[in-house]
């Protein structure tokens, strides 16, 4: 039970930062929504899009390698640091060849300009203090916490002052930069750990690395090939519509997943030789994900126009019908996320490499013809179809892993329709007032899934589970607060 509340302690460290992360980034997109235009956000994403596909292939796994291995040693994060630099140079003088390329793939002159000033990127992530993995490997989580919401702030403020002053795409770019700048001086500032070069442990962990690149190359493919087919086969403009589509749509539960991603990986390494142990520890991360992503997902599509119209304005109103398919789309991306690093952790990395080469299959066949002969809608459409489609087939590959409880997870289902019918009848009855839409729909989505969830749980005769764990832990902590002295 120690590496599950080690799960969830650090789980929570994590989603707080990543929240707290997320709600800068939100206010940023606000203020710079209103500022720049969308064909601005179009450029940036072309851009970013492009450079992410090679800087994909510098994320070989390394830091999992360490964080999977039961005693690392100086060598080890020398090494990880060193092969780091080679990549980062790599990939930087990549996208100084690639970027006309680009700009013609993407019919985008301006983006070789910002591709090549984003050339100085990959460098200063090359030169980020391997030290702070120690962070992650004892899941000491604060720290972790401090780290990305410093880095975050620093960047929030300057991307906004830029905005005010140059009103055009290159105050996102200068942003991006001063983000990685900040990263990389933080992770001196905060581990004492001064790395040197060495490459004495390549071989053993290009061993373990392989198949972890292969997924990763084919999750950045996966995540932003709709971008991709968007940014050639239509224009500037719709790709900004898109972009920020899928941003609104996708990040609250992104913020989510990643940050239990982040957590999993090392909790559930810990569990990997203990077959029980690590069953009762899943089956409860997996009810704690549909739990929360249910209720993110289909949330955000029911208040997908109002926020729309209160936050980014007018100008963005196109893209309410995308951000409702797309958030139904990542919440079922989401769901088959803990599954996946099931597979890493049980050595199956190449079955995970496969279920990800299957569903870039499935979407390039959707979504090339949706974008050719239909619009944006067709294109998020067929996102969601393949990923569902692939979902179906994760869960029956790993069925055999673990066995579930799969009456536990009618509950979150029953909840959300609750929570449908619910938002949907205070939306009907509302005033024609977009905020107190808002508000009033966030209100009774919350009150009516969370009401939901406890009546159907308490009718089950209230079983072991994540339930029984969140009231426990309630119970526990405002005992703890009534008892302090005053």
């Amino acid at each position: 039970m120690s590496v599950l509340r080690d799960i969830f302690s650090g789980t929570l460290w994590v989603i707080a930062a990543r929240w707290l992360i997320r709600g800068i980034g939100l206010i940023s997109t606000i203020f710079l929504a209103r500022l720049l235009t969308p064909a601005d956000f179009g450029v940036v994403a072309m851009a970013t899009l492009a450079i992410g596909l090679l800087q994909v292939f510098g994320d070989t796994g390394m830091v999992m390698f360490i964080i999977r291995h039961p005693d690392p040693q100086r060598r080890h994060f020398d090494t990880v640091w060193t092969l780091r630099i080679i990549v980062g140079l790599v990939i930087a003088l990549a996208m100084l060849l690639v970027a006309p390329w680009a700009a013609g793939f993407f019919h985008e002159p301006r983006i070789t300009a910002v591709i090549r000033i984003l050339a100085l990127q990959p460098l200063l992530m090359g030169l980020e203090n391997p030290g702070i993995i120690w962070f992650r490997k004892n899941m000491v989580f604060s720290k972790d916490f401090e780290f990305l919401v410093l880095n975050k702030i620093v960047s929030f403020v300057l991307t906004i002052g830029l905005a005010l002053t140059l009103r055009n795409y290159w105050a996102l770019v200068i942003g991006i930069l001063i983000g990685s700048v900040t990263s990389t001086l933080q992770s001196f500032r905060m581990h004492p750990y001064r790395p040197r070069l060495d490459l004495s442990e390549v071989r053993a962990m290009w061993a373990f690395s392989f198949w972890i690149l292969a997924q990763n190359v084919l999750g950045f493919l996966n995540g932003r090939v709709d971008e991709l087919i968007v940014g050639r086969i239509k224009s500037t403009t719709m790709m900004g519509y898109y972009n920020i589509a899928a941003d609104v749509a996708s990040s609250p539960v992104q913020e989510i997943i990643l940050p239990l991603s982040r957590v999993l990986f090392p909790g559930i390494a810990q569990l990997a030789h203990q077959k029980e142990a690590l069953a009762a520890t899943f089956e409860k991360v997996v009810a704690s994900v549909v739990i929360v992503v249910l209720s993110v997902s289909i949330g955000i599509a029911l208040v997908a126009a109002d926020f729309v119209a209160v936050f980014l304005g007018d100008r963005w109103l196109p893209i309410i019908p995308l951000v409702r398919i797309l958030a139904v789309a990542t919440g079922i991306l989401a769901l088959g996320q803990p599954f996946l690093i099931l597979l890493n952790v049980t050595d199956r990395s190449r079955t995970a490499a496969t279920l990800s080469l299957v569903r870039q299959m499935l979407l390039m066949a959707a979504m090339v013809p949706a974008a050719i002969y239909a619009d944006l809608q067709a294109v998020a459409l067929a996102r969601a179809g393949a990923t569902l489609a692939v979902l179906a087939l994760t869960l029956a590959v790993t069925s055999g892993l673990v066995r579930m409880n799969l009456w536990n997870l009618l509950r979150p289902v029953l909840a959300a329709v609750a929570m449908c019918g619910g938002v949907m009848l205070v939306q009907a009855l509302s005033p024609d007032l977009p905020w107190l839409r808002l508000v009033l729909g966030v209100a009774t989505g919350a009150m009516t899934y969370g009401g939901t969830l406890l009546v159907l749980w308490l009718v089950a005769g209230r079983p072991a589970g994540v339930e029984s764990d969140m009231l426990a832990a309630l119970t526990t902590r405002l005992t703890g607060l009534c008892r302090q002295p005053r």
